[in-house]
């Protein structure tokens, strides 16, 4: 008992046609048992898997995602973002010690130097308000 073929998950190009018509005569003529729908058979099956197999590289090629490389910024960079932040945290400070560090945090690669300047900003507004307490009672 022959098993039903799935249908078609993509249309056959008239070029893909010619083509079939024209590998089958040739079979036919090495092997005169050979006939239209065995090839037929073995082809769409041929097709079918190169389909699927298709859409799912294409499924994993979207899935993903650029890798991201960690660039050092410059200090226009970081004095930039600072200035957006309106934080008054000293841009080549915070270069020249991350570059010391070769752009470690302890034993981990630094990945967004973004997230290291708002870590900056908050160390720089607790001394801030320590001083500023400290000789509030003191003036």
């Amino acid at each position: 008992m022959k098993q039903k073929q799935k249908p078609l998950s993509f249309s056959l190009n008239p070029l893909n046609i010619e083509y079939i018509e024209s590998v089958v005569s040739k079979q036919k003529e090495v092997n005169s048992r050979y006939n239209r729908s065995t090839y037929m058979d073995d082809l769409l099956t041929h097709l079918r898997t190169k389909a699927e197999a298709k859409t799912e590289i294409a499924i994993i090629e979207k899935e993903k995602a650029p890798v991201k490389r960690f660039k050092a910024p410059t200090v226009e960079d970081v004095f930039n973002y600072c200035n957006e932040r309106c934080n008054d945290v000293d841009a080549q400070n915070f270069v020249d010690h991350y570059s010391s560090n070769g752009w470690m945090r302890g034993k981990a690669k630094i990945k967004d130097w973004k997230a290291c300047v708002r870590t900056w900003e908050k160390g720089s507004n607790q001394k801030s308000t320590v001083t500023t307490e400290s000789h509030s009672g003191k003036w």
